[in-house]
């Protein structure tokens, strides 16, 4: 969980808030029993017809995931 704040830290400049409290996921289940992250771009559009996303947004996203990857397979 720290790496994957830390990198969402890095790129974007915001700490992100941890919790399992929006949205309707199923890691609410198992939170108490082990780590969970879930991680993903966010948006009014989701899941909905014409769904988008700001091109630099994903961006952002791709370098999140770069910076993760640095990270483990250092």
């Amino acid at each position: 969980i720290d790496l994957l704040s830390d990198a969402i830290a890095k790129v974007t400049g915001i700490t992100p808030k941890l919790d399992t409290g929006g949205g309707t996921s199923d890691a609410r289940f198992i939170t108490s029993c082990c780590p969970v992250a879930e991680f993903g771009l966010v948006g009014t559009s989701m899941h909905r017809v014409d769904e988008a996303v700001p091109i630099s947004e994903l961006r952002d996203l791709s370098e999140i995931y770069a910076q993760i990857l640095d990270r483990v397979f250092a």
